[in-house]
């Protein structure tokens, strides 16, 4: 039972939420299969974390079927018809949590039954609450369209006494909304053209951009998606600091997905240009972490991103802020799921300690840790092996411990078999790099053209990690 749907749905819910959802399931309404509830009592024993040796299929089984030999298309049947349930309760809870789909669906349903006074004053009221929202964003303009297309198109609908201005306002929206998500698109693609070179074909763009540049003055999303798609069209210093400042600016009036989308445009500009050897864009990519974390945009409602985490500790490390890091990772590490946590955690302080160039405290942290990611596991070896070979740079008695870390992770990725062979081959072709440039160190021989040749080797090659760190430790030495 342990990786089912149903666990994983049940691991997600609150106590709250699995209250509510014992009240729900018990509802003659709802609950028309009998072993749903005894099922679901049973395992809410042991909620939250669902990790006892006893959720088995076959132990569930035998307390439900006491009578009956164990049948394992019999357990699935009522698995499936319990995720149903919860299914429905989430959807439930979706529409609880959810005034605007709330009147969206009530909206729908009188017009589908033909109560065309009630569905007139629905429709008024979802266009009301859009009104009152506080951002004219293709949310906003696409709702908008849609509620008031649903009402003139719908066949009750007397369409010679709607006002005349109806259909303008429809096809307003309509544009508006296009010009939004395309250059939402756009933007999105000249990222990626960037980082895949592919080039993409974006149909109707010039006309995104002059309703844009016609229209945004009254409207600030127009204006702000305009300037991420002038990002990557300049590529320049300029274009990203008119982004930047317009979005600081304009920040309180986005919506969380706006503040979002334009935040990662202007994250990964930065990074992708500090990876180029730009090295100002590092410490941009520090400060807007630095005010993301403050405005609650990387940290939404309690939780944040590993991958999130982990690169804010890389950055702060790259730019030499080690306590601003330490602290991070003190008060942050909270946020993140479970599962990862001490995993993202422990390699993050390995990377601190590496950076502040207490390479054996790194070894350490890394050899006396059990990671259970098997992600996390790869860097771990990585970052471990790297703090070895600074050891042995430092110290040439160190060299036999190199070799045996080095040996040790050959053997670990030539038995792993849940790693694909093209995996293997990057993190392969590291180590092999690191043993040659140690014996070349080793034996005196790193002159000139040797370090020239090495350099020309590591470059040609597709298939190795850390390039850029091997190549640096050439001209080191």
């Amino acid at each position: 039972m342990h990786g089912s749907k149903l666990l994983k749905i049940l691991k997600n819910l609150s106590e709250e939420e699995i209250r509510r959802f014992h009240k729900f399931i018990r509802s003659p309404y709802y609950s028309y299969k009998k072993h749903c509830l005894p099922l679901f009592e049973l395992l809410r024993k042991y909620h939250p974390d669902y990790r006892s040796s006893k959720l088995s299929k076959e132990n569930a089984f035998y307390t439900l079927f006491p009578d009956m030999k164990f049948q394992s298309q019999k357990m699935r049947h009522v698995m499936a018809d319990l995720v149903s349930l919860l299914e429905d309760f989430l959807i439930a809870e979706h529409l609880r949590g959810d005034e605007f789909q709330r009147k969206k669906s009530l909206r729908d349903a009188y017009g589908d039954r033909d109560m065309h006074d009630l569905f007139e004053k629905a429709t008024e009221e979802v266009s009301r609450t859009l009104e009152e929202l506080p951002y004219r964003n293709s949310f906003y303009h696409y709702e908008s369209m849609k509620n008031l297309e649903s009402f003139f198109f719908h066949s009750s609908t007397q369409k010679h006494l709607v006002k005349e201005d109806y259909l303008e306002t429809i096809n307003g929206h309509l544009d508006d909304y296009f010009a939004l998500t395309k250059l939402q698109l756009a933007a999105e693609m000249k990222a990626r053209e960037s980082i895949l070179s592919k080039k993409y074909e974006i149909s109707f763009l010039a006309e995104a951009l002059n309703h844009a540049e016609e229209h945004q003055i009254k409207n600030l999303e127009l204006a702000l998606y305009k300037k991420a798609f002038l990002l990557y069209k300049e590529n320049s210093q300029a274009a990203f600091q008119e982004l930047k400042s317009f979005f600081i600016a304009e920040l309180k009036k986005l919506s969380s997905l706006e503040q979002q989308y334009i935040f990662h445009h202007l994250l990964n500009f930065t990074i992708r240009k500090g990876n180029a050897g730009e090295n100002a864009f590092i410490h941009e990519s520090f400060l807007l972490y630095e005010f993301g974390l403050k405005e609650g945009i990387i940290a939404k409602n309690g939780k944040i991103l590993d991958a999130d985490f982990t690169n804010i500790c890389a950055i702060g490390i790259k730019v030499s802020q080690f306590t601003w890091v330490e602290n991070f990772i003190a008060n942050y590490f909270h946020y993140l799921n479970e599962e990862v946590r001490e995993n993202a955690k422990t390699l993050s302080l390995a990377f601190l300690y590496y950076g502040q160039k207490a390479f054996k405290k790194t070894d350490e942290l890394i050899s006396n840790f059990s990671f259970t990611d098997p992600f996390y596991q790869l860097r771990g070896k990585i970052l471990s092996l790297r703090a070895v070979f600074e050891l042995f740079l430092n110290d040439e008695s160190f060299y036999d411990l190199f070799q045996f870390n080095a040996l040790a992770f050959e053997k670990f990725l030539r038995r792993n078999k849940t790693l694909g062979s093209q995996h293997k081959k990057v993190y392969l072709g590291f180590i092999q790099n690191l043993k040659q440039l140690g014996n070349l160190h080793l034996n005196r021989k790193l002159t000139k053209t040797t370090r020239q040749h090495f350099k020309e080797s590591i470059l040609k090659q597709k298939d190795v990690t850390n390039r850029d760190w091997l190549i640096q430790k050439v001209d080191q030495l």
